[in-house]
């Protein structure tokens, strides 16, 4: 159950900053260098994806990874193990 929620959380996270980043689904995935079909994957909960995914996720939409898990949802599933 914790890693279910964990994905969604880390799916939506990637979601929300790819369309508050005015980008499709194709844009980012060619700016970090995976596939389209991954990426849809990965935003519909479907795939989890590795720590080098989220690296190159972040690289596309131009953030570090500390500002990709420096969120609210985070911190409360943190706090909840």
């Amino acid at each position: 159950m914790i890693n279910k929620n964990f994905n969604k959380i880390i799916s939506d996270r990637i979601t929300a900053l790819r369309e508050n980043n005015g980008l499709n689904i194709e844009q980012l995935a060619y700016r970090s260098g995976i596939s389209k079909g991954g990426l849809s994957e990965i935003e519909r909960g479907l795939k989890e994806p590795r720590s080098y995914t989220i690296i190159r996720i972040c690289a596309g939409l131009g953030i570090s990874i500390s500002d990709f898990y420096d969120f609210e949802e985070i911190k409360n599933f943190q706090n909840s193990l």
